[in-house]
């Protein structure tokens, strides 16, 4: 069982105080002098707050106190302007959007559409496993933090047969270093566990 399942259930009181210290955390890096950032996704420059991967491993420097920017979403923008694959005619389906990506990606995008399971604020509703969509019907797509949540051999197929010829998955996904190989449990299915072991 993950730390923090056997944190949460066995340890309810322990659980709730280091939840209570969380945003207490995340101000360390204000507090011990941290160099200034920059945020390319909304243009701050100052102190970046921690991340914090819970219960025992945090990320200094790591989210941009204006627009909660995370490294990832900085890397993205930092690739689609390196790689110059984002032009006025790319049709562009965008998974789980998040919003400080969204702002960026939309406007330069030829088509724009995001997707996902169970957000209402979407303009598809798609089941990664089984997207309903055509074939080749899509340039460029943005997966960030979704693989790990479902099927990603199923999702990864689908994601490949709407993409056009040329075409281009963006796909992002945590890696943990020290692991000798993937963690995968199909068997747990409610969100709230799913959350507990795989993350937000």
């Amino acid at each position: 069982m993950p730390l923090k399942a056997f944190l949460k259930h066995r340890f309810p009181a322990t659980w709730n105080r280091l939840r209570a210290t969380r945003k207490l955390i995340a101000l360390v890096p204000r507090a011990y002098g941290f160099e200034a950032q920059d945020c390319v996704m909304c243009g701050y420059r100052g102190k970046f707050l921690a991340e914090i991967h819970f219960p025992d491993i945090f990320t200094y420097d790591a989210i941009c106190p204006r627009c909660g920017s995370l490294p990832r979403n900085r890397l993205l923008r930092l690739a689609l302007e390196a790689k110059r694959i984002l032009n006025p005619g790319t049709r562009l389906l965008h998974f789980a959007p998040e919003g400080n990506v969204r702002q960026y990606v939309e406007p330069r995008a030829g088509l724009y559409r995001t997707a996902d399971l169970y957000a209402k604020d979407v303009d598809l509703r798609l089941n990664i496993e089984a997207i309903d969509q055509p074939d080749a019907s899509w340039d460029l797509i943005i997966c960030s933090h979704v693989l790990e949540h479902v099927d990603h051999r199923k999702a990864l197929k689908e994601l490949h047969r709407i993409l056009a010829p040329g075409g281009v998955l963006l796909a992002l996904f945590p890696i943990v270093d020290a692991w000798p190989h993937d963690y995968e449990a199909p068997q747990i299915q409610s969100p709230r566990d799913r959350g507990l072991h795989f993350g937000k």
